[in-house]
Order: C-alpha cells, then sequence, then structure tokens
C-alpha cells in the first residue's frame, strides 16, 4: 500500500510540473503547472525544435497575464500584459531577444498612459507620460538608460 500511495505521489507531482502533447491545432503545446494544479505558462511550439512559438503566462486565478512570440528561443515582437479581465495593460517590443522601439502602458480604457523608447535593450529617446484625456503629462529624454539634461 505505501509503495502505491508513494507512486501515486511521483505520478501527480510529475504531472504537475510540465507537460508536452499535441493541442487541437495540431501543433505540440508545453505546459507548466502552478504546485496547486492551475495552468502556470503555455508554450505552442511552431515547430519540433522547440525554440519557435508563442509563449503565454497565466496568473493563479487561471487568466492569461502576457503573451509573446518566441523566435529561436528568444522573446521576438510584441509581448502583451493583460489585467484579470482581459485588458491590455502594456505591451513591449523585442527583438532578438532585446527592447526595442517604443514600449506603452495604458489605462484600463484602453488609452495610452506612459510610452519609453528603448534602444538595443536600454531607455533611450523620448519617454512620455499622458494624463487620462490624452494630453502630455511630462516629456523627458533617456540616454543609455539614464535621464539626460
Amino acid at each position: 500500500m505505501k509503495k502505491l500511495s508513494l507512486l501515486l505521489s511521483v505520478f501527480v507531482l510529475l504531472s504537475f510540473t510540465a507537460c508536452d502533447g499535441p493541442s487541437l491545432s495540431g501543433k505540440t503545446v508545453k505546459k507548466t503547472y502552478f504546485t496547486g494544479g492551475g495552468l502556470q505558462t503555455e508554450f505552442i511550439m511552431d515547430d519540433k525544435t522547440g525554440q519557435n512559438g508563442v509563449l503565454k503566462k497565466y496568473g493563479y486565478n487561471g487568466k492569461l497575464t502576457s503573451s509573446v512570440r518566441i523566435a529561436n528561443g528568444v522573446k521576438s515582437g510584441i509581448e502583451t500584459g493583460y489585467d484579470e479581465n482581459g485588458r491590455v495593460l502594456w505591451k513591449l517590443n523585442y527583438i532578438n531577444g532585446r527592447q526595442e522601439g517604443i514600449q506603452s502602458a495604458y489605462y484600463p480604457n484602453g488609452d495610452v498612459m506612459v510610452t519609453y523608447t528603448y534602444k538595443h535593450g536600454v531607455k533611450h529617446g523620448a519617454a512620455q507620460t499622458y494624463r487620462r484625456d490624452g494630453s502630455v503629462e511630462k516629456r523627458v529624454m533617456y540616454k543609455n538608460d539614464r535621464l539626460s539634461n
């Protein structure tokens, strides 16, 4: 009886740590789970290399918190973050795994709240905060991740 109990415990533990399997679309999906059993991440692979696809992350409540395309093992394209109601909170652009271009955060109604400009993974260029009416509240400039005068 103890062996069966131990075997069941090991099986349950392994089943909640990671899982590979086909999805309905025929693509391979790798999943990880929180210790409580809820889905933590889902990587929908485009090919058999395991380096290309879409990575989705979920919160403890089971809601999607972010999604991003992975190319050659690194973030590539726009990563989007969501609140528990599915509204977009932020967008970060990645090229070859590094932040590049305009990064934005949003008010719950979808209007832009703040933008930063990234170059080669560091803040470099204009950053602006916006009022709820859409007008610019503050504008600053960054150079190599530091505020410039």
